[in-house]
Parts: C-alpha cells; sequence; structure tokens
C-alpha cells in the first residue's frame, strides 16, 4: 500500500490542450513563478534601500513525449501560430498530477498557452537499443493557476 501522507510521485501525469488529454508525455518541466524587486529609496534612507514587489514573470513550460506514426498536433498546433492563426493557436492548457488511485491530485491551469517552439525528434543510429524518437514543445503562456 503507498504512503498516502508522502509527497506526490512524478511519475503519473495528465496533459490537457484545450480541454482535451493529450497522451504520451514522458516528461513536463513545469515552470517557475518569480517576481521582480524593485528597489526604492526615501531621501532620508541615505544607508539603506527598500525592497517592493514588481511584476510577476513565469518561465516557459516544456513538455517532452513520444513521436507518434498519426499525431502531429504539437506540430499541427505549432504551424497555427506560423501561420499567424494566434486565436486558433492560443489554447488553455492544464497539468494534472495524480495520486497512486490515478485521481486528480494537484492542477496547473496555464491561460492563453501557445507554443513557442517546436523541436522534432533527434535521430541516432547509433544509440543503444534503438533509442526512442521523442518531440518536445516550449509553450509561453498569460496566466499560471494553481486552483484549490
Amino acid at each position: 500500500m503507498a504512503d498516502r501522507h508522502g509527497p506526490l510521485r512524478t511519475g503519473r501525469f495528465v496533459v490537457e490542450v484545450g480541454g482535451v488529454e493529450v497522451s504520451g508525455f514522458q516528461v513536463v518541466d513545469l515552470p517557475a513563478r518569480s517576481t521582480k524587486v524593485q528597489e526604492y529609496r526615501e531621501g532620508s534612507d541615505s544607508d539603506r534601500q527598500r525592497k517592493l514587489t514588481g511584476q510577476t514573470e513565469y518561465e516557459d513550460l516544456t513538455m517532452v513525449r513520444g513521436a507518434r506514426k498519426d499525431d502531429a498536433s504539437l506540430y499541427d498546433w505549432r504551424k497555427a501560430i506560423e501561420q499567424g492563426k494566434m486565436e486558433e493557436g492560443r489554447k488553455d492548457l492544464a497539468v494534472v498530477l495524480q495520486d497512486e488511485n490515478g485521481e486528480e491530485a494537484i492542477r496547473w491551469e496555464f491561460t492563453n498557452a501557445w507554443p513557442k517552439r517546436y523541436e522534432p525528434p533527434r535521430l541516432d543510429a547509433t544509440a543503444e537499443g534503438g533509442g526512442v524518437a521523442t518531440e518536445s514543445v516550449t509553450v509561453v503562456f498569460d496566466e499560471m493557476q494553481r486552483p484549490e
């Protein structure tokens, strides 16, 4: 029986793009978020500065999955952006971490996400065991939320 009081395992997750579950992701690098620091000093504070909060910034979301013969959805999503179809290319995206029973444990939601980079598989005939062809997508977005 799994330890229900410990941290969640990283290997059970699903990705939803535009409300549709997209299978086969092997790695998802969730982005960090940080807030810029604005330094401020009043005229009477000659020996120190105060730190004020600035704009919140997000790093990019990166996802890697096995390439599939009959699924060009990541490539097509990026292609829509290249063709200037931003309404079609912007999608809400969610990454859902599951518990040991496959139930939703933590959900991260990304608003107006779109792929800024698509990377096709790196082919290598010398790889041990043949290797697995993977494709990756780097996604930018307007906002990241972790709903309760």
